[in-house]
């Protein structure tokens, strides 16, 4: 394997993992969080963070609902949510390298 396409699937595999990790912890979070923000409660600032960046990284599920509307924001939902933003990722440092390879050659 070429040293490019270890570097693509590394990408590839670790932001997918990151999105899936933060967005659960972001449901999993959420209703601890909700129930703390009533009146009385506190919410860690830690917590809530999570909870917030969850919210718009499962962003683009809201948005297929839309289109699907019997899909549910289960596991394997997330899960291709994730393996989208990886694709995406590697897509980003796909478009690097090209652009790095082209200033490479004009300069």
């Amino acid at each position: 394997m070429t040293k490019r396409v270890v570097t693509a699937a590394a990408v590839f595999a670790g932001v997918a993992l990151a999105h899936f990790v933060v967005s659960i912890a972001g449901v999993v979070l959420g209703l601890r969080v909700w129930f703390d923000t009533a009146p009385g409660g506190t919410v860690g600032a830690f917590d809530l963070v999570v909870v917030r960046l969850a919210a718009i990284l499962l962003a683009p599920l809201s948005l297929v609902h839309r289109v699907v509307p019997s899909l549910q924001a289960d596991y394997p939902e997330i899960a291709l949510t994730s393996a989208g933003f990886g694709v995406a990722a590697v897509g980003v440092v796909s478009l690097w390298w090209r652009l790095r390879r082209a200033g490479r050659r004009e300069g």
